[in-house]
């Protein structure tokens, strides 16, 4: 008889986000008029917050130098994947004659931050001038209407701040000042809520601010920023970046791919929890427009831990003779050119393959097989799974080799590999490198997809996990 011993290891799987051009698609949203700006998205229950300069017919607008309305905040909201309502104020009591713009939420949606003109809040001051500066302020939801909240203590009438961004816990707002202090035009600032006040703004640090303009932060799971620049050798104006927080350092910045970036200016990327959809602005029709991105990555339900075969077997035949007494000893023949003389044996296999193992009577005084007590056919054959060559440790930025070519499929020929590496990042190749910015655990997914000769036209798909952790530099 013939008992097979597999070692399983459990995994846990965290929550990924993707970054590769390949696996979104952007959409320029329907509800973008045809003449006038639409920017800033931010998602609020159901649809989008976003600020415009059409003209509305809720309070006498003006206009600004340029001749166009002022901006105010609208609100949409999603019927279908192409189609949304038409566009609304979002509060008229926030509303005013001048411009209201870039707005974020808190995490149950009851409180909110948004840049505005700081005259506007004593309706003094004329929007045609030069001397109306931004500034952020706080709006709180009462009986289901929005009502102001006073403003961000480091207002400055001597320069502008703005697009602001509150983290997931509330506690550290980021924004962008012109403050002439920092180091160009615009740099991206945050400040921490402590013992109920709000800290002196400190600069996210010279990695990510440059001598030109950084605006619109968007802060993603504590660790990554993205943010707006025309600087990090961008593509032409504004284009969308992201930096991650390692060892409490901001990384090297790095720009998206198409469809984010273009030569025109790309900006306010906001996007869900899962990173699978999201919103950002760009002018590259000519006005500034809303677009939706979505993952194209395939889904993969089920992404089951890699099973680490060992191809080790225990051997053994029911009802042999007691051979103590005599010159005859049981002899295992275990098809690969490995013998052992023993009744009961356990034997690891290198490979899979086809092997005759034999249970001999060995006759030890002429060393001739005395009779052949049992023969059995083994045909291992691998388990059909992807299957990853990769370490199960390594060091934080440390470039490691991860190779598919092993995998195990037999109901499907496989023609797509897909890597996701458990931080953000994900990978078409069948071997291919990756190097983590940071200490933890992760799961890294290999999803394979491809077709079977009995259903062409039908999608095959195959995935499995495995961990690896990341452990700090000597």
């Amino acid at each position: 008889m013939l008992k097979r011993f597999i070692a399983i290891s459990l995994f846990f799987i965290p929550l990924g986000l993707l970054q590769a051009q390949v696996f979104y698609r952007a959409v320029r949203l329907d509800m973008n008029s045809t003449s006038n700006n639409e920017m800033a998205p931010a998602i609020y229950k159901g649809g989008l917050v976003f600020s415009s300069n059409r003209k509305n017919d809720v309070i006498f607008t003006t206009f600004d130098q340029e001749g166009n309305y002022t901006y105010d905040l609208y609100f949409t909201r999603q019927k279908s994947y192409k189609n949304w309502s038409d566009a609304e104020i979002f509060s008229k009591e926030l509303t005013t004659r001048y411009n209201e713009s870039s707005v974020c939420f808190n995490a149950d949606g009851q409180s909110m931050f948004y840049t505005a003109n700081i005259s506007a809040a004593s309706q003094t001051g004329d929007a045609n001038g030069d001397t109306l500066k931004n500034g952020i302020y706080m709006a709180r939801l009462s009986n289901n209407t929005w009502v102001p909240d006073g403003e961000f203590p480091y207002n400055s009438t001597e320069y502008d701040i703005g697009y602001p961004c509150l983290s997931e816990d509330g506690n550290r707002l980021y924004f962008s000042s012109r403050d002439p202090s920092g180091q160009g035009n615009y740099d991206i600032y945050y400040s921490d809520y402590v013992n109920n006040s709000w800290t002196r703004p400190m600069s996210v640090g010279p990695l990510i601010n440059t001598g030109g303009s950084e605006v619109f932060p968007f802060i993603y799971k504590k660790n990554r920023l993205y943010f707006s620049s025309d600087q990090h050798g961008s593509q032409g104006g504004l284009d969308i970046f992201y930096s991650d927080l390692v060892e409490g350092e901001w990384s090297k910045p790095v720009a998206l791919p198409r469809p984010f970036n273009s030569r025109n200016d790309d900006f306010s990327l906001v996007a869900n929890e899962a990173m699978d959809t999201g919103y950002f602005t760009s002018n590259r029709r000519g006005s500034d427009d809303i677009y939706t991105f979505i993952s194209a990555f395939p889904a993969f339900p089920s992404c089951p831990e890699q099973v680490d075969e060992t191809f080790c077997y225990d051997f053994y035949e029911k009802g042999t003779m007691d051979l103590d007494t005599t010159s005859l000893r049981y002899e295992w023949d275990l098809g690969d050119g490995t013998r052992v003389r023993k009744e009961r044996v356990s034997h690891c296999y290198e490979e899979p393959g086809y092997y005759l193992v034999q249970l001999n009577v060995i006759d030890t005084l002429t060393g001739e097989v005395f009779f052949s007590e049992a023969a059995y056919d083994l045909n291992i054959e691998p388990i059909e799974q992807p299957y990853m060559l990769a370490p199960d440790t390594i060091r934080v930025n440390e470039s490691v080799s991860l190779d598919a070519s092993e995998s195990q499929i037999r109901s499907f020929a496989v023609e797509n590999y897909y890597w996701d590496f458990g931080d953000g990042v994900v990978e078409t190749e069948m071997v291919t490198r990756h190097q983590y910015q940071k200490t933890g655990t992760y799961i890294v997914r290999l999803g394979l997809t491809g077709k079977n000769e009995d259903e062409p036209d039908g999608d095959h798909k195959a995935c499995a996990s495995k961990q690896i952790v990341v452990i700090p530099r000597r």
